[in-house]
């Protein structure tokens, strides 16, 4: 089959500007096994205003089969990506970020799976790495492990919830253009699939590696748009909300529903604690650990901010601080029109 390898220089951090990373991309992707003649890769620039566009131009003679597209306004990721869908003719769409990098066997190995007619979406092996000495990106690192080891897990039932962004790929015939406005394009596109019936699977041998930031505010912020783009598919995809009537509605459920509304339980726990205290020693005690918890992840703020770092209190401010970002998410979606587009300065 013939693959449109779509690559937008958008990054999830917020940052349209990818001059320390395209190069990389552009060599490792075309470092491929898979036939020349068998792949082109599509590059759209939401704007860039650094060095991106002109590295990108630089690569165009030596590589017949890149096309770039520069979108002079802003126009988010999602949009981006329904223009160059447009252009493609390919049988299998394969979409990555640009901070991604692939081995040589990354695209044989992703195209793999489509040899069975009920396949219809195929997520790659993202090997996350933290930057060097930065210790909450270790928390991070863990997170998309054991979201990869989930997605392992639903891909036996041919129904993973969602794409992880950073590698995946779809039939073309399968591609279903994302709404404006809406933020997490990934998971729209692979529901979509699981929606005209066909199957989505992972390929553990198609691998790929993410450098994952290790700054709480970038990650803070990442959180609270992936929750606004995760509340607006939540409204959208309401026919996959019983979770007794397949497994793909089970897994969308105790998969994402559940992880979505964690942040609303955390604050139904503390207050019925709280109710609960009054009557009872044994609540008393719970509500004051409770208590006792999220000061912790408060004074561990504090110190961060003074240059002070202590490692038992790392994970409970992590916790806290990514369900708050969750919470700021939802604040988002229901208070703010979105339009898709990144900013360095939100």
């Amino acid at each position: 089959d013939l693959i449109s390898a779509m690559d937008v220089s958008a990054g999830e951090d917020g940052e349209r500007e990818r001059e320390e990373v395209i190069e990389e991309k552009i060599k490792t992707t075309f470092a491929t096994t898979y036939p020349k003649d068998k792949f082109e890769v599509w590059i759209g620039s939401d704007c860039s205003s650094d060095r991106t566009d002109e590295i990108i131009k630089s690569f165009l003679p030596e590589f017949p089969n890149l096309h770039f597209i520069r979108f002079d306004d802003r126009t988010g990721k999602p949009q981006i990506i329904n223009e160059l869908a447009k252009k493609c003719t390919a049988d299998v769409l394969a979409l990555t970020d640009a901070d991604t990098f692939f081995d040589p066997f990354t695209l044989p190995k992703l195209v793999a799976p489509f040899a069975k007619k009920e396949v219809g979406g195929v997520q790659a092996h993202m090997i996350s790495v933290a930057k060097p000495g930065e210790k909450i990106a270790a928390y991070e690192v863990r997170y998309y492990n054991w979201e990869m080891n989930i997605k392992k897990g639903e891909s036996q039932h041919g129904s993973i919830i969602g794409a992880m962004g950073s590698l995946f790929a779809l039939r073309s015939s399968l591609y279903v253009p994302v709404p404006k406005g809406f933020i997490s394009d990934d998971f729209f596109i692979f529901m979509q699939v699981l929606r005209q019936g066909f199957t989505t699977v992972y390929a553990e041998e198609a691998s790929c590696l993410m450098v994952v930031s290790g700054q709480s505010d970038v990650q803070f912020r990442r959180k609270a748009r992936i929750s606004q783009g995760n509340f607006q598919n939540f409204g959208y995809f309401t026919d996959f909300l019983n979770p007794f009537r397949n497994f793909k509605s089970f897994a969308y459920v105790s998969h994402k529903v559940l992880r979505w509304v964690t942040p609303f339980l955390m604050i139904a726990a503390f207050l019925l604690n709280a109710v609960l205290a009054v009557w009872n020693n044994f609540y008393e005690i719970l509500f004051y650990l409770q208590v006792l918890f999220y000061a912790l992840a408060a004074v561990n703020f504090l110190l961060q901010k003074i240059g002070i770092k202590l490692k038992p209190l790392r994970f409970i401010h992590h916790f806290v601080w990514m369900n708050f970002g969750l919470l700021a998410g939802f604040w988002r979606y229901t208070m703010t029109n979105s339009d898709g587009t990144w900013s360095n300065k939100k």
